[in-house]
């Protein structure tokens, strides 16, 4: 069977030539056939993003060389108006920004995609009404976008991608800007775009647990694709953890590199990738005590263009202290690996506690007895290497029936990224205990 897309050595620059020149997508190579739900996955300024619009015909133009294939035909021998109807009828985005147009009602902001299409107002404002319905969204209608919540904001924005009945999705980084509930009926629709209309489902994220539904995975980095996974039940790839994966991808960083990257990508989600880098800068000489908590939070603070990362000063104040939390338990975790690795069997109980109220801080939920005792135990159990990081976050996810501790998924997701962030990994952990 011939693959709808199928990228042949595909190399995008921005601004080539000047000193400003970005080398975006190096060489990429990918199949992707009818009906896959498919995932790029990397951290932020890979190239993911490039590659959705190099897939949607959005920057074709910019292509250096390789091939971008639509059914067998290269895309750069479109005419003008084959390229337009492709960006029309062939594919629908969903972006994480919503991009709706403010001044029209949420019905408009739907049927808008068909007029291009030539479609009557009454027959395309009928079809909008049908998408709306179908995602729930029917009684908001004739509101404007501000006077939705993000949730309902993003279902509108599917609904319009859904428009002219496209059979491919593209949706660059969905959950954003959504709250856990929200972004798992995101996450629920788009699964049955795939498994129940058929459509080739294609997604850009930096965050592991969103990928519980994807049938192929392309990790990223630094514009290249480094492996491809084709996982065969939901959710085997929703194991990765951030820290771990800039591990692997990343052998010969140093552990202050490493930590400075996953937590860059933990805490600045929804950023740029130039904001992110300047941030992932002053995070690595924090972490290095190269300035101190002041400094830190003074060039968070501090306006871009001056220098500094741009964050509003609660914002600077809220991350900062988080990371002088990190890097307070990450020497409550050399203390404990001292510990272990003179005495296995040592009672951990004081230190265990100490790191669950940290990683309790942020958390909105209530937890009883039963659920503290557990979560003892579990960080117990991660912190002498028992179970791994997957192991953790799925146990925090699993019901109380099912002797989980019931937390949500993007909680248990979060909950886990910040332990990873003060544990050295599991190789770290393993040569502590001398296993």
């Amino acid at each position: 069977m011939e693959p709808i897309i199928k990228l042949e050595g595909i190399n995008l620059y921005y601004d080539k030539g000047k000193p400003t020149e970005v080398w975006a997508l190096k060489d990429v190579a990918l199949e992707i056939n009818k009906g896959e739900y498919c995932a790029f996955f990397g951290p932020s300024g890979c190239g993911k993003t490039t590659i959705l619009y190099v897939l949607s015909g959005m920057e074709s133009e910019r292509v250096s060389s390789g091939q971008v294939l639509i059914n067998g035909r290269d895309i750069a021998k479109f005419t003008k108006r084959e390229l337009a109807v492709f960006r029309q009828i062939g594919v629908g985005i969903v972006f994480q920004q919503f991009n709706l147009i403010p001044s029209i009602s949420v019905l408009d902001n739907v049927a808008l995609p068909m007029a291009f299409l030539g479609i009557s107002l009454e027959r395309r404002r009928a079809e909008a009404q049908k998408l709306l319905e179908r995602l729930n969204i029917a009684p908001y209608a004739n509101r404007l976008p501000s006077e939705l919540s993000g949730g309902q904001q993003q279902r509108v924005g599917i609904a319009r991608a859904l428009a002219n009945n496209p059979p491919i999705i593209i949706c660059d980084e969905p959950l954003g800007n959504l709250d856990s509930e929200n972004a798992n009926k995101v996450l629920e629709f788009m699964k049955e775009l795939n498994t129940k209309d058929g459509r080739t489902v294609i997604m850009v994220t930096h965050e592991a647990w969103s990928l519980r539904d994807a049938r192929k995975i392309f990790y990223m980095k630094d514009g290249k694709i480094l492996k491809v996974e084709e996982p065969k039940e939901s959710g085997d790839v929703a194991q990765a953890v951030s820290k771990l994966m800039y591990k692997q991808l990343n052998p010969n960083m140093g552990e202050n590199q490493i930590m400075a990257k996953s937590l860059a990508d933990l805490l600045l989600r929804g950023y740029s990738a130039s904001e992110v880098k300047r941030f992932e800068f002053f995070l690595l000489q924090r972490l290095s005590g190269n300035i101190d908590e002041d400094v830190f939070r003074e060039v968070l603070d501090r306006a871009y263009r001056n220098g500094g990362v741009g964050l509003w000063k609660g914002k600077a104040a809220k991350i900062s202290f988080l990371v002088e939390g990190v890097m307070s338990q990450r020497h409550t975790i050399e203390q404990v690996h001292e510990v272990l690795e003179k005495n296995p069997e040592a009672p951990l109980a004081e230190e265990i506690q100490k790191v669950r109220r940290w990683l309790l801080e942020e958390y909105k939920g209530k937890m009883d007895e039963q659920q503290i005792l557990r979560l003892d135990e579990l960080i117990g159990e991660r912190v002498r290497n028992i179970i791994t990081p997957q192991n953790f976050e799925q146990i925090l996810n699993l019901s109380k029936g099912k002797f989980g501790l019931g937390i949500s998924m993007r909680s248990s997701n979060r909950m886990a990224e910040k332990l990873e962030s003060i544990l050295g990994g599991s190789e770290g952990v393993a040569k502590s205990m001398k296993l």
